[in-house]
């Protein structure tokens, strides 16, 4: 049976700095290896020790006494902390996988994310840590990149269900992407129209080549927020970046696909 598939390469993780965050890497490695795709794991850790410690009156509570920051001492802590990080990436992504990858240079984090690649972002559980300028920055980034961007509550952890996908017609890439996520996991598929004048059938044709089991329901588009069903709950939400501004309020996994996102054909 021929089959599109979309054409992802790599997905991109910035590792959480919380240690409760990480059951998220365990779904994320799943989706990676659900897609066939590389996972790079990278730490980084966004302040400069130099930087920090150059500022007037800048001290650190250690050892149950405050004392002047000292740079050597933080790029120690920070080694450690990225030791820590590639423990906890392998002991919760490594489970049967072989294309893992972990890396705690900056230049492994910054580099260029194109159009073949999935960002995930992890939604940290504090909400402390949400309302960081860092988890802020994160997540515009990627947002600002060509990449499609995966987003996951801190708290999720892998489990079954149906794909959800949000389709525009059957040439969505997000479609693509559902379709896909849903043969290589034996899962339903529910789809729901993005467009109340969305005719059905070019869609759920696309599925039937596909091998997957689909059913269709409606969703509520109001005011640039999108109301699901109650039933429809699942294993991952699908759309392209396009609907981004009317993201629903979901603690389900959601995959923002890059609409210039291309297919490549499987026999």
């Amino acid at each position: 049976m021929t089959k599109a598939r979309p054409d992802f390469k790599r997905m991109l993780l910035k590792l959480p700095h919380s240690r409760q965050d990480y059951a998220a890497v365990t779904l994320i490695a799943e989706l990676a290896e659900l897609f066939g795709v590389d996972l790079v794991g990278t730490y980084v850790d966004d302040v400069s020790p130099h930087g920090l410690a150059e500022l007037p009156n800048a001290r650190e509570f250690r050892g149950g006494t405050w004392r002047p920051l000292s740079p050597d001492q933080l790029v120690q802590d920070v080694a450690i902390a990225a030791r820590e990080a590639a423990r906890l990436f392998l002991e919760n992504a490594g489970r049967g996988r072989s294309r893992l990858f972990f890396s705690s240079s900056a230049g492994a984090a910054s580099r260029e994310a194109g159009i073949e690649d999935i960002i995930a972002v992890i939604e940290p559980m504090s909400a402390i840590e949400r309302a960081t300028h860092q988890f802020a920055e994160s997540l515009q980034a990627a947002f600002r990149s060509t990449s499609s961007v995966l987003l996951v509550p801190g708290h999720a952890k892998p489990r079954s269900g149906p794909i959800i996908a949000i389709t525009s017609g059957p040439d969505d890439p997000g479609l693509a992407a559902a379709l896909t996520l849903a043969s290589s996991s034996r899962e339903r598929l529910i789809l729901i129209r993005s467009q109340p004048t969305l005719s059905w059938s070019a869609v759920l044709e696309r599925a039937k080549l596909a091998g997957v089991t689909t059913s269709v329901a409606e969703a509520v588009f109001d005011g640039g927020n999108i109301l699901l069903p109650a039933f429809a709950k699942g294993r991952l939400l699908i759309m392209t970046r396009e609907l981004v501004g009317q993201r629903p309020a979901s603690q389900t996994p959601i995959l923002f696909v890059s609409s210039a996102l291309s297919s490549r054909v499987d026999g």
